[in-house]
C-alpha cells in the first residue's frame, strides 16, 4: 500500500473525528502515539450524535486519565469549528487555571500547520481574542468558562461542561447545591436557541447530588456510563453501525487503568470515592456497604428449581415512611437468585393479600417472615389463612437474634463473595434495588435491603437443612 498523499490526510481528518483526536494526542504530546481503545471511539461517537443533530443532551462519566477533556473539551471544539466557524461555543470547567489551561492547548492545535491546512475556511482573529477567548473570522468562538464565572449577556450554540465539580467541593457544606444552582440560573439560560442548542457534560462522577445526577432529573440524557471495572455486561455504541461488548468484570482501559493501578486507587480513595470516581457509582457519606459488583447476574431465571420462597419485610403501616417488601426468591442447584421484587406503601390488608397471590402465582415453598413487630402479626394471620397440612411447613419465621441491619447485610454479603447469589442483568425493578443496596447503610430507604438480608439467611439455613421434610413448627425457621 503506497503511503497516503497530504490532501488524502487532511481529508480523513475532516472525516473522522477519530482520527482528528489521535492526531490532537500527537501533537500535544510531541509526536507520542495515542494508545487507541473502544472507550474513545465511545466518546467520539456520542459526541458526532451532536454535531449531527439528533442529540441535544449527551452526558460522559467516565473515570480520570480516560482522556476525556482532550477529546472533549479541546478536540471537539477544534473540529466543530473547522467544520462550521460560525458556531459559538462554551467550555466550563470548575476552576478559571484548568479552564485557562485547555483554552491554551485549544489554541495550540488551531494554530497548527496541519490544522490549518486541513481547515483552510477556519481562521481566528487575533486581534479580538485573548486567552479565554478564541474569536474566528466568521463570528463563531470558543470561550473558556469558570463556575461561577460571569455569563450575563453571552450565548453559545453548545455549551461543554467538563468537570464543574472539584472532588475537594464535595466535602464542603452545599459544594454540590452551589454548582448545581449556578448551572440552572445562570449558564442554561445562555443558550442560543433552546430548542436545538446543545449541552455536553463529561465528568467522573462525585457524589449522590452532583451536576450529573442534577441534571438528569430536569430532562432526557443520553447517557454514556463507563466504569473502570464493568458491573454488569454493556453494550455500548462505538459507530453508527458498530457496538462493543462491555462484559461484566473487564477492565475499560487495561493499559492505562489496569487492575494494580486500581487496586492502588481503590486503597488510597477508599471505597466510597472508589465506587464514585472510578466506578460512576457514588454512595450517600457512610454507604457502599453492599458492593453490586459482587453479585453474579442473570440474563434469564433457570426453568429448572428446588425451591421457590418469599422473603417479606412487613412495615408497621402504611403510613410509618417504610415499604413493605416481597421478594421471590429461587434455589437452583445450591445458588439462590432472585426472582422478583415487590415493594409498597400498602395496608396490612393488602399486604397479606399480595403475600398470599405472589406464593400462588410463582408457587413457592415457604413464606419467610421476622418474627419482629409487623412480621409476627402477619404470621398469624397466614397461619389462619392456610390449612393444616401446608402452614406448617410454608410460613416460616426467622429471628436474628439481636443483630443490626449492618450485620445482617454482613453477613449476606458473605454468600455474595463466594458468588452463590444471583440478581437480574435487567428488569423493570432493578434500578431502585440496586440505588438501596448502593446507598446502604446511608440512605434514607433500607427496607429491600432487609428482605434481602432476610433472604440469604434463610438461603444459608435452607442450605444445612437439606430440605428436610419432616421439618413442622409455627412460625420458626428450618433447622
Amino acid at each position: 500500500m503506497t503511503n497516503p498523499t497530504n490532501s488524502e490526510v487532511y481529508a480523513l481528518l475532516r472525516l473522522s473525528f477519530v482520527a482528528f483526536v489521535e492526531k490532537v494526542f500527537r501533537t500535544l504530546l510531541n509526536g507520542r502515539e495515542m494508545q487507541d481503545n473502544w472507550h474513545i471511539q465511545a466518546i467520539c461517537h456520542a459526541l458526532g450524535q451532536v454535531q449531527k443533530g439528533t442529540e441535544k443532551r449527551v452526558m460522559i462519566n467516565i473515570p480520570p486519565r480516560s482522556l476525556k477533556s482532550i477529546i472533549v473539551s479541546v478536540a471537539w471544539p477544534a473540529f466543530l469549528l473547522g467544520h462550521n466557524p460560525g458556531l459559538q461555543i462554551f467550555v466550563v470547567s470548575h476552576n478559571l487555571d484548568l479552564a485557562i489551561g485547555l483554552s491554551n492547548k485549544f489554541r495550540q492545535i488551531v494554530n497548527a500547520d496541519w490544522y490549518k491546512a486541513a481547515f483552510p475556511t477556519m481562521s481566528g482573529a487575533p486581534q479580538k481574542d485573548n486567552e479565554r477567548i478564541f474569536l474566528t473570522d466568521a463570528g463563531g468562538f470558543r470561550e473558556a468558562i469558570s463556575v461561577n464565572g460571569a455569563v450575563i449577556g453571552k450565548g453559545a450554540d453548545i455549551c461543554i461542561m467538563d468537570d464543574l465539580l472539584d472532588a475537594s467541593e464535595v466535602a464542603t457544606e452545599n459544594g454540590c447545591a452551589k454548582v448545581n444552582n449556578w448551572i440552572d440560573t445562570s449558564l442554561s439560560t445562555r443558550l442560543n436557541d433552546p430548542a436545538s442548542s446543545a449541552m455536553v457534560l463529561v465528568m467522573q462522577r462525585l457524589a449522590i447530588n452532583d451536576p450529573a445526577a442534577h441534571l438528569q432529573t430536569q430532562e432526557d440524557w443520553n447517557c454514556v456510563t463507563l466504569p473502570a471495572i464493568a458491573e454488569e455486561d454493556q453494550i455500548v455504541p462505538i459507530s453508527d453501525v458498530e457496538e462493543y461488548h462491555f462484559n461484566k468484570g473487564e477492565l475499560l482501559d487495561a493499559a492505562r487503568l489496569p487492575m494494580d493501578t486500581l487496586d492502588v486507587q481503590r486503597a488510597k480513595l477508599g471505597t466510597a470515592n472508589f465506587l464514585a470516581q472510578y466506578q460512576q457509582r457514588p454512595v450517600p457519606p457512610g454507604g457502599g456497604e453492599i458492593d453490586i459488583s459482587l453479585f453474579q447476574r442473570y440474563k434469564t431465571l433457570p426453568k429448572l428449581y428446588d425451591v421457590r420462597f418469599l422473603s417479606v419485610d412487613a412495615a408497621s403501616s402504611c403510613r410509618s415512611g417504610s415499604y413493605s417488601v416481597i421478594q421471590v426468591w429461587q434455589m437452583t442447584n445450591g445458588n439462590v437468585y432472585l426472582a422478583d421484587n415487590q415493594r409498597g406503601y400498602w395496608t396490612f390488608p393488602q399486604l397479606t393479600k399480595r403475600v398470599v397471590d405472589t406464593q400462588t402465582l410463582w408457587k413457592a415453598n415457604f413464606v419467610a417472615i421476622e418474627r419482629a413487630s409487623s412480621g409476627l402479626a402477619l404470621i398469624d394471620v397466614l397461619w389462619e389463612h392456610y390449612p393444616d397440612n401446608i402452614r406448617r411447613t410454608l410460613v416460616q419465621g426467622l429471628k436474628h437474634k439481636g443483630l443490626s441491619k449492618e450485620d445482617r447485610a454482613g453477613k449476606a454479603m458473605v454468600l455474595v463473595e463466594q458468588g452463590l447469589v444471583h440478581i437480574p442483568l435487567e428488569t423493570l425493578w432493578l434500578n431502585d434495588l440496586l440505588a438501596e443496596f448502593s446507598a446502604f447503610p446511608a440512605g434514607s430507604k433500607d427496607d429491600q435491603v432487609d428482605a434481602f438480608s432476610h433472604a440469604i439467611e434463610f438461603f444459608r439455613k435452607l442450605l444445612v437443612s437439606r430440605f428436610n421434610p419432616e421439618y413442622r413448627g409455627r412460625g420458626r425457621v428450618l433447622k
